[in-house]
């Protein structure tokens, strides 16, 4: 959201994931150094390591430099005006997304009236683990 564009992209799925695993990014010179710090500190590829591990992750990435100018409680209790709010005409209206996605045909989605094979595993090669905790239990 900062730049226009994913840290990785590509077209072909296999070279998009092969690039997430294994790919460096590039920063565009226009980022400040806190953007940097914080994404850096985000794409960590051990989870353990990556900012908003551990107890205290929420907290670490709320009290992160780039976040200095938000206040928390005062967007908690939704005393703060959102810059922007969408005037839907119902639940199913997209005209703020761009018809690149709306109008795409989903070739990979998954679908509940397929059976994935055993070999299927579309997260081979990722890191992620849960960790156990519900959204709830972290104050999210």
């Amino acid at each position: 959201m900062l730049t226009g564009m994913p840290p990785f992209y590509n077209k072909d799925r296999e070279k998009l994931f092969h690039t997430i695993k294994t790919g460096q990014i590039k920063y565009p010179k226009y980022l400040t150094k806190e953007v940097v710090d914080l994404l850096e500190k985000l794409f960590i590829k051990d989870p353990e390591k990556r900012l908003g591990s551990g107890p205290n992750g929420l907290q670490n990435i709320k009290s992160h430099p780039f976040f200095s100018s938000i206040h928390w409680d005062s967007i908690l209790a939704k005393k703060i005006k959102p810059p922007f709010t969408p005037k839907l005409r119902n639940a199913a209206d997209t005209r703020y997304i761009d018809p690149e996605f709306t109008e795409t045909a989903p070739v990979d989605s998954y679908n509940p009236g397929e059976s994935l094979n055993e070999n299927d595993n579309p997260y081979v090669g990722f890191s992620y683990e849960p960790s156990g905790e519900k959204d709830d239990d972290k104050g999210i």
